[in-house]
């Protein structure tokens, strides 16, 4: 399994299926909306899609997923994710529970994950895709340091602004 990461009071680490429930409980309409889910999750969604993160990280493979946590209390606040999309280049991908909105914890988590894939990922730049809708998304995306390099169409017809970001020291402050 993956690193424990921690820094400015979160914690990320690799979720396991005991985190399945609590995770589920965090889904609400936004995240439905913002990733476009064709449906509200249920409890084998999410247990299949830990298993799935879990065996990436088991074989090196394109996926890192990180459970997001209050590093006082332990409990769940999100999750963040990196992709490999090739050579030096990583997908960003990060929510947020609703109790949880709002404090600046997409962004550090954001920064923290980046920071990990510069230096374990060799990573130079990520990308971030939000909906051109999702006001918070975008901005942690921009806080991150991504810069607006284009938009394109999703698959369920909205409109991501896709972003880039150059990995290096100004991630971690």
């Amino acid at each position: 399994m993956g690193p424990v990461l921690r820094a400015d009071g979160i914690e990320l680490r690799p979720l396991t299926v005991d985190d399945a429930a609590e995770h589920l409980a965090g889904q609400d309409d936004v995240e439905i909306a913002a990733f476009e889910f064709p449906r509200a999750s249920v409890l084998a969604d999410v247990v299949a899609a830990i298993n799935t993160w879990q065996g990436s990280w088991a074989q090196g493979g394109p996926a890192r997923n990180f459970g997001i946590r209050d590093d006082a209390s332990g409990a769940l606040l999100g999750n963040v994710e990196l992709r490999i999309v090739n050579e030096g280049v990583v997908n960003l991908s990060y929510l947020v529970f609703p109790d949880f909105r709002g404090r600046g914890i997409a962004t550090r988590a954001a920064r923290l994950a980046l920071a990990y894939a510069a230096t374990e990922m060799a990573a130079r730049t990520a990308i971030v895709r939000v909906l051109d809708w999702n006001a918070a998304s975008l901005a942690v995306a921009r806080a991150v340091g991504g810069r607006e390099v284009g938009r394109e169409p999703s698959e369920a017809g909205g409109t991501f602004v896709v972003f880039e970001a150059a990995l290096g020291a100004k991630l971690t402050r």
